[in-house]
């Protein structure tokens, strides 16, 4: 079931909405928005201390608990060593996750951080990592987590390995990531439905596989294309070259993964979709976004989009410099969803 549609935001008061129907994908676009005004090898017993907890350490029995909070249920009881928190079957997002270990070894403790929709990895924002049983995730704000990266810290972490597999939407259980590695998947915006962690001595055989423990979309690599595609249109006409910027894109994939919820130039807060370029500071003169659903490649939602005048004007505007494509993907719906936002500044 997929459709096409062209709106255009300073006319729909005096025309509606216009369906064109003969087109099975789904796209929309709407006009530009103007924002001009905008470091002797000595032993001490310290040392001495230490070396003892190691050797205890290696043969401790570690405990690890650890609980999530789960879309509609809240957070569940805690769960140790190797069993599930999550659900099976229900088809209901991860929200937040807590991680402890049991065992009192010194000088070890655990941290970890989460993918997190719309957000990225927590490490690459003013969120961080979490550590002994902090919170990773969000609360109430009904995001999914994609992935998450386990690692244990202090001295006694190299005597232990940390396994971890999650469940993924539409993939199912991963094989076991460790160790800081990723587990889950990025740039499908795919929900984590369940986890099992466990804490063993260093050299004890894994717990499972450990192939394939994070999938990762080829985004980028569509996201180039879109541009090349929209600059091959533009350079036949002797228009200027639009650039791409990580700010940008970021806008872009973050309406995107929007457009899932609610098809529309609004979002799903009921705000402006150019909403998203303030928020993440990016300056403008003047702004455009394009959006579409149900097109499989860059070739596909580019025709569409070229095949209709609205989107057209966009894609052809002399005014803008700047383009941010962003792309998801959704196991239901329409499968495949697109936005372009452009810029001038």
């Amino acid at each position: 079931m997929l459709r096409l549609r062209a709106m255009r935001i300073t006319l729909i008061g005096l025309f509606g909405l216009v369906l064109l129907l003969a087109m099975t994908p789904h796209i929309s676009r709407v006009s530009a928005e103007d924002n001009s005004t905008q470091t002797e090898n000595a032993v001490t017993a310290d040392s001495v201390e230490r070396v003892v907890t190691s050797e205890r350490a290696v043969n401790a029995m570690m405990g690890c608990s650890y609980r999530t909070h789960v879309q509609n249920v809240g957070w569940q009881d805690f769960v140790s060593n190797g069993a599930m928190s999550g659900s099976s079957g229900l088809s209901q997002r991860l929200e937040g996750i807590e991680v402890k270990l049991d065992a009192p070894v010194t000088d070890l403790g655990i941290t970890y951080q989460t993918h997190i929709q719309n957000i990225g990895w927590e490490a690459d924002t003013t969120r961080g990592w979490k550590s002994n049983g902090e919170m990773s995730g969000t609360s109430g704000q009904s995001l999914r987590l994609e992935g998450i990266q386990i690692k244990l810290t202090g001295i006694n972490a190299e005597q232990f390995d940390v396994y971890y597999q999650v469940h993924v939407q539409n993939y199912g259980w991963m094989d076991w990531a460790k160790n800081g590695e990723s587990s889950g998947s990025q740039g499908f915006s795919y929900r984590l439905e369940g986890i099992h962690i466990v804490v063993q001595p260093k050299g004890t055989a894994a717990p499972g596989k450990t192939d394939t423990p994070f999938i990762k979309a080829t985004k980028p690599s569509f996201e180039a294309q879109v541009i090349a595609l929209v600059n091959q249109e533009r350079a036949s006409r002797n228009l200027g070259l639009v650039t791409s910027e990580p700010t940008l894109t970021r806008a872009a994939q973050i309406r995107a993964e929007e457009i899932m919820q609610l098809f529309s130039h609004t979002r799903p807060n009921q705000s402006s979709c150019f909403t998203v370029l303030t928020e993440l500071g990016i300056t403008y003169n003047r702004a455009g976004e394009n959006i579409a659903a149900g097109y499989s490649s860059p070739e596909a939602v580019m025709a569409g989009w070229m095949n209709s005048e609205g989107h057209k004007a966009n894609i052809l505007n002399p005014g803008f410099n700047k383009l941010g494509v962003g792309y998801a993907q959704s196991g239901s719906g329409y499968g495949h969803y697109w936005t372009q936002m452009f810029i001038s500044n």
